[in-house]
């Protein structure tokens, strides 16, 4: 995959998503562009993660009841290390969330979420590959400043791992303490059963957003990882990331469009060994219809906001 791709993509999702926030069905949708380098520490031997992505976050309205959420993600990553092996992860994902929404602000709905992870080294004639699927049930209650929501599911790989059973559960919240002041915050459970014993992973994260109100917001999410084996070793890892934004529709020309520089430090304790990694990434983020989001969807911060209904796949995203 390119760049060329990544943009290419871009243009076919926000077409459509442009036409139809003008029309009835309502879609809305959130693009974010984005780069990253990340530098991982270990043992004294630095790897240096380099990434290119694409997310797209859209929301089709039918009427005040039922909603359809599409995600869409791209991401490219090249891996440097001391040895002379080349090594790229291309990951794409795609989900489909339908809901029903009550009148009192409760509503209920299903996830279906793929990714499909490919591998090369250079060393090697063939790519890596691995597909995952993730799905689900979630309700949730949104009224004024507060909104909740739960989810349980469950999530296969493929090719499968025979006698090995995946479940997800978790929450999120956020609560708009003052017009321009929100929290928010997430905890996430997954456990991997293999007849034998099991492993249990768990997720949380609490973050916040503060607009100046002069087109810069401020935000930041403080994270951990905790992995429980059936085994008397320690794994975890905490990361804390602020990230500055500018909406551009302030700086005049009316471009619908917010750049955003993240910085994060993640702590990571393997047992024996530790590692520390720091991330440094830009994103440029376009809303696209009424209710189109300007958070980056690229951001570190959204395991806070409950964007992961997998502890594995959030806790990967923040070597992202």
């Amino acid at each position: 995959m390119s760049i060329r791709i990544l943009l290419a993509t871009a243009a076919v999702i926000a077409l459509p998503g442009a036409a139809l926030a003008q029309t009835t069905p309502s879609m809305s949708s959130t693009i974010t562009l984005g780069f990253s380098s990340t530098s991982l520490d270990a043992l004294g031997t630095g790897i240096d993660l380099t990434t290119t992505s694409l997310d797209v976050d859209s929301d089709i309205s039918f009427g005040p009841s039922v909603n359809v959420g599409l995600d869409f993600g791209l991401s490219m990553t090249e891996i440097d290390t001391p040895l002379p092996i080349g090594i790229d992860a291309d990951l794409m994902s795609f989900g489909f969330e339908p809901s029903y929404h009550f009148a009192n602000g409760a509503y209920i709905g299903a996830y279906y979420r793929m990714g499909d992870l490919d591998i090369s080294v250079s060393l090697l004639p063939i790519t890596l590959g691995v597909d995952t699927q993730q799905s689900g049930i979630f309700a949730g209650y949104e009224s004024g400043p507060l909104w909740v929501e739960v989810f349980y599911g469950t999530s296969d790989t493929d090719p499968g791992i025979g006698g090995i059973d995946i479940t997800d559960y978790g929450l999120a919240a956020s609560y708009d303490v003052m017009p321009n002041l929100e929290i928010f915050g997430s905890y996430t459970r997954t456990n991997i059963d293999f007849g034998g014993g099991d492993i249990d992973l768990s997720l949380y994260a609490i973050g916040a957003d503060y607009d100046f109100g002069n087109g810069l917001s401020l935000y930041g999410s403080v994270g951990r990882l905790d992995v429980g084996l059936p085994l008397p070793i320690s794994i975890d890892a905490t990361q804390i990331s602020l990230g500055l934004a500018y909406d551009l529709a302030q700086a005049g020309g009316g471009f619908p469009g917010v750049v955003a520089l993240e910085v994060s430090s993640t702590n990571m304790d393997l047992g024996p060994i530790t590692a520390d990694a720091t991330s440094v990434g830009l994103s440029l983020t376009i809303p696209l219809g009424n209710n189109a989001s300007t958070t980056p969807l690229n951001s570190h911060s959204q395991v806070a906001r409950g964007a992961y209904r997998s502890a594995i796949s959030g806790g990967l995203a923040a070597l992202r």
